[in-house]
């Protein structure tokens, strides 16, 4: 059988998008760069079954049933798999931004009394008496759950039987890109080398 190296060009595209969502400008840009991440996995997967397909050995390789049904079960695939559908084919918004924000707080134990608090053009200043610690929270995109041909699919909590400990899009977008390489190197075992 010929190399695999469409499926693979693809891959490593949604790969690409990956570090694209890492470098975003903004929200908007993060937003955009994990839809294209979500279609170019699964143009990778298609491209891939595509050329399986031409092999007599395909339709009997029990590997190939246990991906299927992963696709299916497993709750971070599934979800990504649902989410480029509902994407595809809806209007329905499958990313929600956050805006971030400062935390004041004290610094020791729980009690922290402000002098005073000034806000001014974004510059904020204050007085306390004790140490204060001060939090930064970043705007981010945060999943929501997908609806695909009538179902609703949650923002994965494990992958592979392992609980997540994330639901950050660029990790769930990592674990994804480990998974499908190694099934894509198994592949080239099996019908290419």
């Amino acid at each position: 059988m010929q190399p695999i190296d469409k499926p693979w060009k693809q891959l490593n595209q949604a790969s690409l998008n990956i570090d694209k969502i890492k470098a975003a400008p903004s929200m908007d840009d993060y937003e955009l760069h994990w839809k294209d991440f979500l279609h170019n996995l699964e143009r990778a997967w298609n491209k891939l079954t595509n050329h399986l397909h031409r092999s007599p050995k395909y339709q009997g390789w029990n590997r190939r049933g246990q991906i299927e049904k992963l696709r299916k079960t497993d709750e971070l695939l599934s979800y990504l798999f649902n989410a480029r559908g509902c994407d595809e084919h809806s209007v329905a918004d499958i990313t929600t931004q956050v805006a971030g924000g400062i935390g004041i707080n004290p610094a020791e134990g729980n009690v922290l009394t402000l002098k005073n608090l000034t806000i001014i053009d974004g510059n904020i200043s204050f007085e306390s008496d004790r140490p204060v610690r001060i939090d930064f929270f970043p705007d981010k995109v945060r999943l929501l759950p997908v609806v695909n041909r009538g179902r609703t699919y949650h923002v994965p909590s494990s992958h592979l039987g392992n609980h997540l400990k994330t639901n950050e899009p660029v990790e769930l977008a990592e674990l994804a890109i480990k998974f499908y390489t190694e099934y894509f190197k198994e592949v080239e075992i099996y019908f290419v080398k």
